[in-house]
């Protein structure tokens, strides 16, 4: 009876020694992430491949997950950033679109960039960060706002002057 005492009191003390040494190694790793994440945003030479979009309602942006969801080929929706060059293909969903589900519309960009803002933000107990590009064209001006996890999910929401916005989710890599 005192040994299985001694193995309950033993393995009680070794879990409580053990979580915080693995919370710890969690953020560690956690950290490691952004910081790789964060040198690739600041490098200006990447591409984030989209495969989910969700129309927005009657909100400014509907939340992933919160809308109808549509699947989408991450090989046709992206955006790249090369330097101050922006150039993306998002297909757009209007509201037909949501009983048919059928692309009706897609956003082509190929410009240099108006403005540019990163920000590194606390979500939660992980940093990520708001990474917001303005696009001026001829006839429109396209807002991108992208907030973007330590592990590389990004959260974009398109929105210009002609449509109603639409967010995307999505993976940002290095260019190829």
């Amino acid at each position: 009876m005192k040994k299985i005492i001694w193995i309950c009191m033993i393995g009680g003390l070794l879990s409580t020694i053990a979580s915080p040494v693995n919370a710890q190694k969690r953020v560690a790793r956690f950290e490691k992430e952004f910081q790789k994440t964060l040198a690739l945003v600041n490098s200006d030479q990447f591409t984030v491949k989209f495969y989910i979009a969700t129309p927005t309602v009657q909100t400014l942006f509907t939340p992933p997950g919160a809308g109808a969801n549509i699947d989408i080929n991450p090989q046709a929706c992206y955006l790249s950033m090369n330097d101050s060059l922006v150039t993306s293909k998002l297909p757009y969903f209007g509201r037909a679109a949501w009983t048919s589900k059928s692309q009706l519309d897609s956003i082509s960009i190929n410009n240099v960039l108006f403005s540019r803002t990163v920000k590194i933000y606390q979500d939660g107990k992980k940093q990520a960060i708001a990474y917001q590009i303005t696009v001026r064209t001829g006839e429109d001006i396209y807002y991108l706002n992208m907030d973007i996890q330590y592990d590389g999910t990004c959260y974009l929401y398109f929105s210009d002057r002609k449509r109603a916005p639409i967010s995307y989710v999505g993976q940002i890599t290095k260019r190829d």
